[in-house]
């Protein structure tokens, strides 16, 4: 009794074309990789020699908040990170939190950012008469001169003294 009937005549039987394509492409391609492992190539051949393959080594996540400059690695661009690009970002105002009382200040920007910011105070002269000053952007709007004039910055430049004579030591 046989177990497998049909099994001889299987064997027998001439090889096919596809059979016969088959096994000369496994020949073919296991020949190729033969070679190719048997080069004299060592693992610092392959290492990365660039920082973009170094930056995907770290992982898929860190090497791609590594590309887009995303320092906390939230998954998006936020002010004041290394990909945030003031000119096409956002509200494409650049420079520190610019108010709207300074739109078209270039020159002296920063100055007006920080006249703005600061908060309301109280002094008292010498003769006993309280004075009030209100908040930076309040003093801002009351401005008459237009932002990125002269007379803009020369009344910066008087509030900040202002400011300083009566609330620095």
């Amino acid at each position: 009794m046989q177990r497998f009937p049909g099994l001889g005549r299987i064997l027998a039987r001439r090889p096919r074309p596809a059979s016969l394509l088959a096994a000369a492409t496994a020949v073919t391609i296991l020949g190729g990789l033969g070679a190719i492992g048997a080069s004299d190539a060592t693992p610092a051949d392959f290492a990365p020699k660039d920082d973009v393959v170094a930056a995907y080594n770290d992982g898929w996540a860190d090497g791609r908040a590594d590309l887009m400059g995303d320092d906390n690695r939230d998954g998006r661009i936020d002010e004041d990170e290394a990909g945030w690009d003031c000119t096409t970002m956002g509200n494409r105002e650049c420079g520190p939190g610019v108010p709207p009382q300074c739109k078209g200040e270039a020159e002296f920007a920063d100055l007006c950012a920080t006249v703005a910011e600061r908060p309301a105070y109280a002094w008292t002269d010498a003769d006993g008469t309280p004075h009030t000053v209100a908040a930076g952007r309040k003093l801002l709007s009351r401005i008459d001169a237009v932002p990125g004039t002269e007379e803009f910055a020369a009344a910066l430049f008087a509030l900040d003294t202002q400011w300083a004579q009566h609330n620095q030591p």
